[in-house]
């Protein structure tokens, strides 16, 4: 219960600076963060081991094809009857990166470099004037391997079976979804892999609006879930 108030207040105190453009709010738009960050996505149950279970909604489904757990890879319910949940709320910092710059596995909001009326959401795997390659899947910065959040669900597409290799400007970054299959993001741009540093917008800190699905007297309604407010490390 304490944590709940004190991220309350965090949010009411983050709202009442929105105005001065210091904190912002964004929403999650697509499953390429999947599942640190839900853009519009299904839920349920799983009827075997009983996990809860998220899945991005990016594509419509295959007619009659069940969702699967990932946990226990069993079938639950046909993926195309569960309703779609809408994306997760986010405040953004804007003063996040005015003293620092930003640090490799840090999640940040961006302005994507070929668009930027559109904002981006990914983690920052690759540092300014580094090398960043991919060795069948596995990533790594100046030769030297790095972790990320989604190693063992990291697949390559089929180009990437080989090596692929990127070379970093003095202020580019290189960004990743956790989702990567589903990702658009620097290992895809036609026009390079760097995100410039001016067109970071900021860090986003808390998830403020997340959904989930309620049915009451067999109604459907997408509700606030206050138990799914959440910091983003």
């Amino acid at each position: 219960m304490r944590r709940l108030v004190e991220t309350a207040v965090c949010i009411v105190a983050a709202l009442l600076l929105v105005g001065t453009w210091l904190v912002e709010p964004y929403s999650v738009v697509s499953g390429s963060m999947h599942p640190t960050l839900h853009g519009p996505h299904r839920a349920f149950d799983c009827p075997h081991c009983l996990q809860a279970v998220t899945t991005a909604a990016d594509f419509a489904p295959i007619p009659d094809r069940p969702a699967y757990c990932p946990r226990c890879k069993r079938p639950g319910p046909i993926e195309d009857r569960l309703p779609i949940i809408p994306g997760d709320g986010l405040l953004v910092d804007r003063t996040a990166f005015w003293y620092r710059t930003p640090r490799r596995g840090e999640i940040v909001a961006f302005r994507l470099p070929a668009e930027a009326k559109k904002v981006a959401v990914k983690r920052i795997i690759g540092l300014p004037n580094e090398t960043i390659e991919i060795r069948h899947g596995q990533i790594f910065a100046d030769g030297l391997r790095i972790a990320t959040p989604v190693d063992e669900d990291f697949t390559p597409p089929a180009w990437y079976d080989g090596t692929t290799r990127w070379t970093l400007g003095p202020d580019e970054y290189f960004a990743l979804g956790d989702n990567p299959g589903l990702s658009d993001d620097s290992r895809t741009w036609p026009q390079g892999p760097g995100v410039s540093a001016q067109l970071i917008i900021g860090k986003p800190f808390i998830v403020h609006a997340p959904r989930r699905l309620a049915e009451p007297f067999g109604l459907r309604f997408h509700v606030p879930d206050i138990t799914a407010i959440r910091y983003i490390r």
